[in-house]
């Protein structure tokens, strides 16, 4: 394996089969200046023979990254060594656009206020030597009152790029056998986690208000929104009624086609695809993706997921693998209103995967280029001056 950081631009990928707008091609695909083009330029040729040329994966949500901030409860490392290490992760997966979960919540410590500014500056100081393209999914926890003027902030300076609206609060209150394990991640003791726990619920009632001042930010800011484990219609009606349009992991199936039926996209995990179902009660993806009702699927706490649960899809015969594709790239990009990449087309950005599914069951990513770079090589001997 080698990961790439300063090597002459790359001109071609020659060989592949080429996964297209109008479907699939063996035409070579050209790059310059990083975007997609149309007549050969000088540069390095990459060889993708007996393999396929794919857009790159737009990460609609994904939290692994808290995992390398704080592996353990109270054990936390540097946020730029756990953003550099993220970083490798995901090119060596095939995502090159990634939005990062990150959560901001009464809860305080790794989800609180202080690690969100930390990670924005962080993601500033790293921005020019990192492999992929870093954006932010801001995580509302709704009952964070205290909240609502940093988020108001970043929204109005560019910062966040996707607003989901989360309510976690009322399942964690009849949890109190996992107070402990959230009170270590929050960084307090128990009482003190009890304490802030309370505190939000007191002011429930303020949190509809809350959610429509926020959106109305959003709108202005012209940020996408998404609520987050809806779990009725009449709490996706909500949402949609304040033009938060994306439905992240509906817990119910009719949700999910309710959504739908408004023209919503609907966000489901990969690694509910990869694990034959989810872990927390929620529809089988596979199950929503076969009839219509997933649009999107996320890395969610699982880089790899992505990448293998779209060839899991095709391998079971659930969708043609360019349909299952679309849910990683195209999708995402759309719902996110990114308009320059998620295909292979002339004048998008040059996010391609080259990808070996001979064994569909057991792809292999063998290239990674974001930006018309190669930032993950697997076999170096496919790229020629």
């Amino acid at each position: 394996m080698q990961t790439i950081e300063t090597r002459r631009s790359l001109g071609r990928i020659v060989g592949g089969k080429v996964l297209g707008p109008a479907g699939w091609s063996e035409a070579a695909v050209h790059l310059s200046a990083g975007c997609i083009g149309d007549v050969p330029v000088a540069g390095q040729q990459l060889d993708a023979r007996d393999c396929l040329v794919l857009p790159g994966i737009v990460d609609f949500h994904g939290d692994a990254f808290e995992r390398q901030i704080m592996p353990r409860p109270k054990v936390s490392f540097s946020l730029d060594l756990a953003m550099r290490e993220t970083d490798r992760q995901l090119a060596a997966n095939g995502i090159t656009t990634a939005l990062h979960g990150v959560t901001h919540s009464w809860e305080g410590g790794l989800r609180g206020d202080a690690t969100a500014n930390a990670l924005f500056a962080a993601l500033d100081r790293l921005a020019p030597r990192l492999l992929v393209e870093h954006k932010v999914h801001l995580r509302y926890e709704a009952h964070h009152l205290a909240g609502e003027q940093q988020a108001l902030d970043w929204l109005s300076t560019g910062r966040v790029s996707l607003l989901a609206f989360n309510d976690h609060l009322p399942g964690m209150r009849r949890k109190p056998h996992k107070w402990q394990e959230w009170a270590d991640r929050a960084e307090t003791d128990l009482a003190g986690f009890e304490q802030r726990l309370e505190a939000a619920a007191e002011r429930a009632a303020e949190v509809p208000a809350l959610i429509h001042r926020l959106a109305t930010q959003a709108r202005l800011h012209r940020v996408p929104m998404a609520s987050h484990d809806d779990h009725s219609i009449s709490v996706r009606e909500f949402f949609q009624n304040v033009d938060c349009r994306i439905s992240e992991f509906p817990l119910q199936r009719d949700v999910a086609g309710y959504a739908r039926t408004q023209g919503s996209p609907v966000v489901c995990g990969a690694p509910n695809v990869l694990r034959g179902g989810s872990h927390v009660g929620a529809p089988r993806a596979a199950d929503l993706a076969r009839d219509g009702l997933c649009s999107i699927l996320a890395s969610d706490y699982y880089y790899p997921a992505p990448l293998h649960a779209a060839c899991q899809l095709a391998a079971d015969a659930v969708l043609p693998l360019e349909q299952a594709w679309a849910l990683v790239s195209k999708h995402p990009a759309q719902a996110l209103g990114l308009d320059d990449r998620g295909e292979i087309a002339v004048g998008k950005r040059a996010d391609l995967l080259v990808l070996d599914v001979r064994d569909l069951r057991a792809p292999r990513l063998l290239a990674t280029v974001s930006g018309g770079r190669i930032v993950y090589l697997a076999e170096g001997e496919r790229l020629h001056a």
